[in-house]
């Protein structure tokens, strides 16, 4: 186990493509370069029989290192994945790090989860927004994937059309950020944490420039009304952001055209599978107190299938040092990025 060197950083998304379902947007390049905006160091994990895994690294005060892996290892079913998890344990042991926090995309499943805490794993606060999800398959024609549609959301799409609804394709100048951003805060109005716009305005342009993201405006009558950012990375695309005007002027059906139009642009580029990252999980679709209620309800309308994945599980390296940060550092460093920096820790 070592650091990547510097040629294997630069070729690195093309390395983690090559992983089974090929590779998590949340293992790229890019995620790792707009991540130092949180004051997160990535770093870049490769060994024999080890799939290259990005790491963010905070050094907390007093305690020392923590490890994050967003969306990792990646690796072919439990077993890999948890020998993947149990090597990286050590490499992060003999670095010093106190914690280690991993997220591999598997299935949540009791029998699965029961295998990690037996090597010393146990489960903590989700970071990622797509713990659970839905997964659209967008592969075959243009035909075949509105087909999987239901006929209302089929009507939709095409009713924007008719109503003069307009989406397009923009470059992340600042005057789109802006626009974009301002559609969050509009959307968001204290029901959800904002980030500072200089994040947002990052990650957007980081994906875009490296040709790994593009930002559609939605116009009615000339008026940006909507917005979203998707990204694209091996054969998924994801619906990262989206906002729109609750002014009323929004036209029927407008976000399903302007999802519609995520989903071929993602197809462009040789996506097969559409994330739209974040969903209630499958046993609280109906709660209307979860958080992710209001939005969940516009995506099961896309899809009834929910994805639900076994989360972020924490290996305790330096056990003393790990409970202080689980009963007092991670609480105290949440509501520190919160009130302080106006953004999450993780």
């Amino acid at each position: 186990m070592r650091f990547a060197s510097a040629d294997e950083i630069a070729h690195w998304n093309e390395s983690v493509e090559q992983l089974p379902g090929g590779g998590e947007v949340w293992q790229s390049r890019e995620y790792g370069q707009v991540k130092r905006f949180q004051r997160y160091r990535p770093l870049y994990v490769v060994g024999p029989d080890f799939p290259p895994t990005l790491v963010l690294e905070k050094t907390i005060p007093v305690l020392g290192r923590l490890w994050y892996v967003p969306g990792g290892p990646t690796a072919d079913g439990v077993a890999t994945t948890l020998e993947a998890a149990r090597k990286l344990g050590e490499f992060a042991r003999i670095n010093g790090v106190f914690l280690l926090k991993i997220e591999p995309r598997l299935d949540k499943d009791p029998g699965t989860l029961d295998r990690f805490r037996a090597a010393g794993f146990g489960p903590a606060v989700r970071v990622l927004p797509n713990e659970s999800t839905i997964l659209l398959d967008i592969s075959g024609d243009e035909a075949d994937v509105m087909s999987r549609f239901s006929g209302s959301t089929r009507t939709k799409i095409r009713k924007a059309d008719k109503l003069g609804f307009e989406v397009r394709r923009v470059e992340t100048t600042d005057e789109h950020c802006r626009i974009m951003y301002d559609l969050l805060a509009e959307t968001g109005e204290g029901r959800f944490e904002l980030r500072p716009y200089a994040y947002y305005r990052d990650f957007w342009r980081t994906f875009a420039g490296a040709g790994r993201g593009q930002l559609f405006l939605g116009y009615a009558d000339g008026v940006p009304v909507a917005g979203m950012f998707a990204t694209v990375f091996g054969t998924t695309s994801g619906y990262k952001d989206g906002a729109s005007t609750r002014s009323g002027s929004l036209p029927n059906g407008a976000m399903y055209r302007m999802q519609w139009e995520l989903i071929l642009w993602g197809r462009e580029h040789g996506a097969e599978v559409h994330d739209l990252i974040g969903s209630p999980p499958s046993d609280r679709l109906d709660d209307p107190e979860h958080p992710l209620h209001g939005v969940g309800q516009y995506k099961l309308r896309l899809s009834k299938q929910v994805t639900d994945y076994i989360g972020v599980l924490d290996l305790p390296l330096r056990s003393r040092y790990a409970q202080i940060w689980k009963r007092l550092g991670d609480p105290i460093a949440r509501r520190w990025a919160l009130g302080v920096r106006k953004d999450v820790f993780y």
